[in-house]
């Protein structure tokens, strides 16, 4: 059976939408319509037109100021399988979260080198943090993304920190892999994660890891709120409170008890090792 010319059409206009996708499988994470178009051979307005396609149905998002594409929230539709199980887990204990903590409470996951925020339960103050389902969030400076960060294997905690350019973006922010490593091993230690400030002016968050069946971290949860709310005294009460969400939820996902609190290991040396290599 041969095509017809509208089909024959349809089906290499989806060959090219599919390679424009698979162009974001490495570890760039953004591209522009010329960077696009030099990569896969095909025609600038070619591109352009099939991003504009991919872009109104989901696939594919733009950055209002760079005018670069990156995947978009819709393609982590396919891959939600485990993303359900975990929402349906974590949602009761979230809302109880908010409640305990009085601030917005986020739940993100790892997705290759990113981590994306899946769930967002606001909290009920007037002045509170603005997160959205499907963002992507800096994984050096999101106290729920580094309560991932903190856990995963030395190999991939390379590889994950490697890829990011660990950009300035508060005063406080770390920018050096050495203080960044240093940093996660205080967060292994202690059973928790900060943000103080790192992310955005004002804004401080406490997360903690979820773990699942085999012990491996594959969530992280966060409460955030403004600085005058959240000050020294608050950040150490919202550890102990958010951590035991956490295990709530690592508990309903079949984590064995004995793996809730790991003790630091070797990870951090064995990274700093590589780093001044």
């Amino acid at each position: 059976m041969t095509l017809g010319t509208t089909d024959a059409r349809s089906v290499v206009a989806l060959r090219r939408g599919l390679a424009i996708l698979d162009a974001f499988s490495g570890t760039r994470r953004e591209h522009g319509v010329n960077e696009l178009a030099r990569m896969l051979g095909m025609h600038k307005s070619t591109v352009s037109r099939l991003c504009a396609t991919l872009e109104q149905s989901g696939y594919l998002s733009r950055d209002g100021a760079s005018e670069k594409y990156r995947l978009g929230a819709r393609i982590q539709q396919f891959s939600e399988g485990s993303s359900v199980e975990l929402r349906a887990a974590a949602r009761d204990v979230l809302h109880q979260l908010v409640e305990s903590s009085g601030e917005t409470v986020t739940l993100v996951v790892r997705d290759g080198l990113d981590m994306i925020t899946i769930e967002v339960l606001e909290g009920p103050k007037l002045v509170r943090m603005q997160a959205r389902v499907g963002a992507r969030t800096q994984v050096h400076a999101s106290a729920g993304a580094k309560a991932i960060l903190a856990w995963l294997p030395v190999d991939e905690l390379n590889r994950v920190i490697d890829a990011w350019p660990l950009a300035r973006l508060t005063p406080n922010t770390l920018v050096t892999k050495a203080d960044l490593l240093q940093h996660l091993a205080e967060i292994r230690e202690r059973g928790y994660s900060v943000d103080r400030e790192e992310l955005e002016i004002g804004l401080r968050c406490v997360g903690a890891p979820v773990r699942d069946q085999t012990g491996e971290v594959v969530a992280g949860i966060a409460a955030s709120g403004p600085r005058h709310r959240v000050d020294d005294a608050e950040i150490e009460r919202l550890g102990q409170v958010v951590r035991n969400a956490a295990d709530a939820i690592s508990a309903r996902l079949g984590a064995p008890m004995s793996r809730f609190a790991m003790p630091p290991d070797e990870a951090t040396e064995a990274a700093q090792s590589r780093a001044g290599s």
